[in-house]
C-alpha cells in the first residue's frame, strides 16, 4: 500500500510540473481528433439538412420551360401534361412566368441595380411552395412581391418597402422568402454565374408578373410533383415532345439535374473528399506528434527510471509512472477532443448558415465519427509511452541512467557526418549533429509540421487556384472595351426592332453590337455538354474570344473545358441540338457542326458562333443582346442607369460581372478554409512549442554543462534555435511538396467533378510557399524563446547531480 500511494504521489506530482505540457500534448491530440470529427461528420448533417429543406417546400420532380422568348396561353401548359402517357403519375402541376428584369433596391447613400428575375407563380401552390422567412407572403388580390431573402440580407432591406425594375417601374414588396431552386444563387442565365449580391430574384402573383413583364395571360414554365416512384426521365421527355408538337420548344430539367439541387448535394459529395484530405493530414500530424512527443517525454525520464532500477525497485513497478503519464494525456486528449469538436462544428455550422440560409438546419455532434478517431487518439499517447518504457526497463541501470548524446543510439548518418568539415566551432555543430544522432525522432516531429503544413498548402493553394483563373479570366474579358455592359432585351427581337434601336442610340451609348443568346447542347463521342451559345461576328463587334485552332468563322467555338469532355479538338464535328425557329414556331433541332477552335474561358458552358452561321438555325438577324460601351465622359454607372429606362430593357450588366460574382463568393468560402487554415497553424505551433519544451528537459544536462564551462545562455539559445529552424525546413519542405500534389488532385479532379462547369488549373503561388516558410521555419525557431526564462534560472549544480 505504501508503495502503491508513493506512486500516486510521484504521478500527482509529476502532473503538477507537467501539467503544461500534459495540456499542450493533450490539445495536439484534441485538434487532431475533434476537427477530424467535425469536418467529416459536417457531410452527416448537411445532407440531412438539404432533405428536410427540399421536403419542406415540396420540390418539383420536372421543371419544363420555353425556349427563350416563347410564351403560350395560361392553361395550355398544365393541359400538355394532361395529354402525354405518364399524366396518371403527376401529382401536382403549377404553371409559371419567369422573366429576366433589373431590380432597383437604392437607398439613400448607397446605389443598387442588378440583374434578376421575376417568378409569377400561385399564391398558394401544391408545388415548390415560398417559404417566408419575414414580412408576409403572397397574397391572392394583393399585387405585393416578395424578395429573395439571400438578396434580400445582403443588403440588409427592411420586410415591407418599394423596389423597382426593368422600365423604371415602382413595385411594393411585403416580406422576404425563398424557393427550393434559390437555396442558393447559382446563375443568373446565359451560362454565368453570380452571388445574391449581383443577381435579384423577385416572386410575385402570377397576375402581377404577366402585368409586369407586358405578357397578360400568358406563360412559360410546368412544374410537376411525381408520386413516388414516377420515372421522372420519361415524364421529362414526353412533356417535351408534346410541346414540340405545339410548336412550343422548350427543356424539361428533371430534379437532380437542377442547377441548385445539383451543386448542394454534389457539392456535399466534393467537400467530403476535400475535407477528409484535411482532416486525414491535421489527425496525421496530430498522431505523429503525440506519438513522438510521448515518447520523448518519458526518454527525458530515463535516467530516473535507470537510478529506480539500481536502487532495487521491481522494473514493473516503474513502468507505471511513465505509463500513468501516457493515461493522462489520452484521457484529456479524449475530453478536449469532445470540446474542439464541438467548437470547430458550431464554427462551420454558422459559416454554412451565413453562406446557405436553408430553411431546416440539423446539426448534431458526430459521435460514431469522433469515436473512431478518439480510438486512435486514446491509443497513441499509450503507445508512445509503452515503447521508450519498454526499452528503459529491459537494459541494464547503467544503461539507463545515460543521458543526452550518450543514450542515443548510433547510426550511419553520425559517422559519415564526422568525415564531413563542418563550419564553426564545435557547439556551432551540435543542432546538426543532434538531428543526425536521432533521426528516428527528428522524422517524427518534421513529419507532424510537415502534415499541418501541407494542409495549410493545400487551403491556399485552392484559393490560390481560384485567384489566378479569375485574374485570366478577367484578362480576357478586357482585352478590349473593358467599360462595356451587355443589355438582354425581355425578347428576341429583330435587329431593326425599335427596342434595340432606342438601346442603340441613346445618348449615353459610343457603340453596340448585336448577340443572340441561346441555350443548346453538344454531343459527341457518348457525351454531351449544355451550352450557352452566343451567336456574335467574331470578326468584329467590341469584343471578341481569343481563339485557337482555326477560322472561329467555320463553325462553333467551345471552352477548352468543353472540348476535353467532348474529347473533340478543332476540325472534328459535334451535334449541336438547337432551337430551330420558323414561321411555324420555335422546335428543337440537331445540326453537325465542325468545331472551328476554341477559347481559354473557366466556364465549360460558353461557346460562340458567327452570325454569319446563323441562318440555317433560323437565326439570321435575330438578336435578345447587345454588348454597348459608354459614350466618352459617362460613367458605366451611368449608362447603366439610362438604360435601366429603355423599354423592353430586361437587364444590364457589365462584362466583368461573372469575375466579379466568383470573386464574392470566392470571399465568402474563404471564411470556410480560413477555420481550417487557423487550426493548422495553431497544430503546427503546438508541435514546435511541445518539442522545444521536451528537448530543454531531454538536454538539461547538456545545457548545464556548457553553462559551467562559461558558455553564453544566448549561445546555447541560438543552438536550440537553429536545431528547430532546421526540423521547421525538413518538415515544410516535405509539407509544401505534398501541399501541392494534394491541391493538384483537389482542384484537376475533385472539383472537376463537383463543378464540371467550371474549370482551373491548379497553382500554388510564391505567397502561400512564402507563408509556408515563414510559418514551419521561422515561427518554429523561434519556439526556443519560450524557454529563455527557464534556462535563466536553471540551478547548474542540482541539474548536473547525478542522484538526487
Amino acid at each position: 500500500m505504501r508503495t502503491r500511494g508513493l506512486f500516486l504521489r510521484w504521478t500527482a506530482r509529476d502532473l503538477r510540473r507537467r501539467w503544461l505540457l500534459v495540456a499542450a500534448i493533450a490539445l495536439v491530440l484534441a485538434l487532431g481528433t475533434g476537427t477530424y470529427a467535425a469536418l467529416i461528420g459536417s457531410s452527416d448533417w448537411r445532407r440531412e439538412s438539404n432533405d428536410r429543406s427540399f421536403a419542406l417546400l415540396r420540390m418539383h420532380d420536372v421543371r419544363m420551360t420555353l425556349s427563350e422568348g416563347l410564351t403560350a396561353d395560361a392553361g395550355v401548359l398544365a393541359d400538355a401534361v394532361t395529354r402525354i402517357p405518364q399524366a396518371g403519375q403527376v401529382q401536382d402541376v403549377a404553371e409559371r412566368l419567369v422573366v429576366p428584369t433589373l431590380v432597383d433596391v437604392s437607398g439613400p447613400g448607397e446605389q443598387v441595380l442588378v440583374p434578376g428575375r421575376i417568378v409569377g407563380m400561385p399564391v398558394d401552390p401544391p408545388v415548390d411552395l415560398l417559404h417566408v422567412t419575414s414580412g408576409q407572403g403572397l397574397r391572392a388580390g394583393d399585387p405585393a412581391v416578395v424578395l429573395e431573402r439571400s438578396f434580400a440580407d445582403y443588403y440588409d432591406l427592411p420586410d415591407a418597402g418599394t423596389l423597382r425594375v426593368a422600365g423604371n417601374r415602382a413595385v411594393s414588396y411585403a416580406g422576404h422568402g425563398q424557393l427550393p431552386e434559390y437555396f442558393a444563387i447559382a446563375g443568373g442565365g446565359g451560362g454565368s454565374f453570380t452571388t445574391e449580391a449581383g443577381f435579384g430574384v423577385v416572386f410575385a402573383p402570377l397576375e402581377t408578373a404577366q402585368q409586369l413583364a407586358g405578357a397578360p395571360g400568358r406563360v412559360n414554365e410546368v412544374v410537376l410533383r411525381l408520386a413516388p416512384g414516377a420515372d421522372d426521365e420519361e415524364v421529362a421527355a414526353a412533356l417535351e415532345d408534346e410541346l414540340a408538337g405545339r410548336g412550343l420548344a422548350g427543356t424539361a430539367v428533371v430534379k437532380g439535374e437542377e442547377v441548385v439541387y445539383r451543386t448542394l448535394y454534389e457539392d456535399i459529395d466534393g467537400d467530403e473528399q476535400f475535407w477528409r484530405i484535411i482532416a486525414g493530414l491535421l489527425l496525421a500530424g496530430a498522431a505523429f506528434a503525440t506519438f513522438n512527443l510521448t515518447t520523448r517525454v518519458v526518454e527525458a525520464q530515463r535516467r530516473e527510471i535507470g537510478i529506480g532500477m539500481a536502487l532495487g525497485l521491481p522494473r514493473w513497478r516503474l513502468a507505471i509512472r511513465p505509463l500513468a503519464l501516457g493515461l493522462q494525456i489520452a484521457v484529456v486528449g479524449v475530453l478536449l477532443g469532445v470540446v474542439v469538436g464541438v467548437v470547430t462544428g458550431r464554427l462551420f455550422g454558422g459559416l454554412f448558415r451565413s453562406l446557405l440560409p436553408l430553411p431546416v438546419w440539423e446539426q448534431a455532434f458526430p459521435y460514431a465519427t469522433y469515436l473512431q478517431a478518439a480510438a486512435l487518439g486514446f491509443l497513441l499517447p499509450l503507445l508512445g509511452v509503452a515503447w521508450p518504457t519498454w526499452r528503459a526497463v529491459r537494459v541494464e541501470p547503467v544503461e539507463a541512467i545515460r543521458v543526452g548524446h550518450l543514450a542515443a543510439r548510433g547510426t550511419r548518418l553520425a559517422p559519415l557526418l564526422r568525415r564531413i568539415a563542418l563550419p564553426g566551432r564545435s557547439w556551432h555543430q551540435m543542432p546538426v549533429r543532434n538531428l543526425v544522432r536521432t533521426p528516428r525522432r527528428t522524422v517524427l516531429t518534421a513529419l507532424g509540421i510537415g502534415a499541418a503544413i501541407a494542409t495549410l498548402v493545400t487551403v491556399f493553394g485552392i484559393l490560390d487556384s481560384f485567384t489566378r483563373t479569375l485574374d485570366d479570366f478577367d484578362a480576357e474579358t478586357t482585352t478590349s472595351a473593358p467599360d462595356r455592359v451587355t443589355v438582354q432585351f425581355t425578347d428576341v427581337l429583330p435587329e431593326d426592332a425599335p427596342q434595340v434601336a432606342a438601346v442603340s442610340a441613346a445618348p449615353q451609348v459610343g457603340g453596340s453590337a448585336a448577340t443572340l443568346l441561346v441555350e443548346g447542347t453538344a454531343r459527341a463521342g457518348g457525351e454531351e455538354v449544355p451550352l450557352a451559345l452566343s451567336v456574335r461576328d467574331m470578326a468584329g463587334g467590341l469584343w471578341r474570344p481569343t481563339v485557337t485552332g482555326g477560322d472561329p468563322a467555320d463553325g462553333v467555338v467551345l471552352s477548352e473545358v468543353a472540348a476535353r469532355d467532348l474529347g473533340v479538338a478543332p476540325g472534328d464535328r459535334v451535334e449541336l441540338d438547337h432551337p430551330q425557329r420558323s414561321a411555324a414556331g420555335v422546335t428543337r433541332a440537331t445540326t453537325e457542326v465542325v468545331v472551328a477552335g476554341t477559347h481559354p474561358g473557366p466556364i465549360r458552358a460558353v461557346a460562340y458562333l458567327d452570325r454569319s452561321r446563323a441562318a440555317p438555325f433560323g437565326m439570321a438577324g435575330l438578336v435578345n443582346v447587345l454588348e454597348v460601351s459608354p459614350a466618352g465622359g459617362v460613367t458605366q454607372d451611368e449608362l447603366t442607369r439610362a438604360l435601366f429606362e429603355v423599354p423592353g430593357v430586361a437587364s444590364v450588366q457589365a462584362a466583368t460581372a461573372v469575375t466579379d460574382s466568383f470573386r464574392e463568393a470566392l470571399g465568402a468560402f474563404t471564411s470556410v478554409l480560413g477555420v481550417a487554415a487557423a487550426i493548422t497553424l495553431l497544430l503546427a505551433l503546438l508541435i514546435a512549442f511541445n518539442a522545444t519544451s521536451i528537448a530543454t528537459d531531454e538536454r538539461a544536462r547538456e545545457h548545464a554543462t556548457m553553462f559551467a564551462f562559461g558558455l553564453p545562455r544566448r549561445a546555447v539559445l541560438a543552438m536550440s534555435m537553429v536545431e528547430s529552424a532546421l526540423i521547421g525546413l525538413l518538415g515544410t519542405g516535405a509539407g509544401v511538396g505534398l501541399g501541392y500534389l494534394l491541391t493538384r488532385y483537389t482542384v484537376e479532379v475533385q472539383l472537376h467533378r463537383t463543378l464540371p462547369e467550371f474549370c482551373m488549373p491548379a497553382v500554388v503561388s510564391p505567397t502561400t510557399v512564402g507563408v509556408a516558410l515563414a510559418l514551419g521555419v521561422g515561427a518554429v525557431a523561434l519556439t526556443p524563446l519560450v524557454t529563455l526564462r527557464q534556462l535563466g534560472r536553471m540551478d547548474i549544480p542540482a541539474t548536473l547531480r547525478v542522484v538526487e
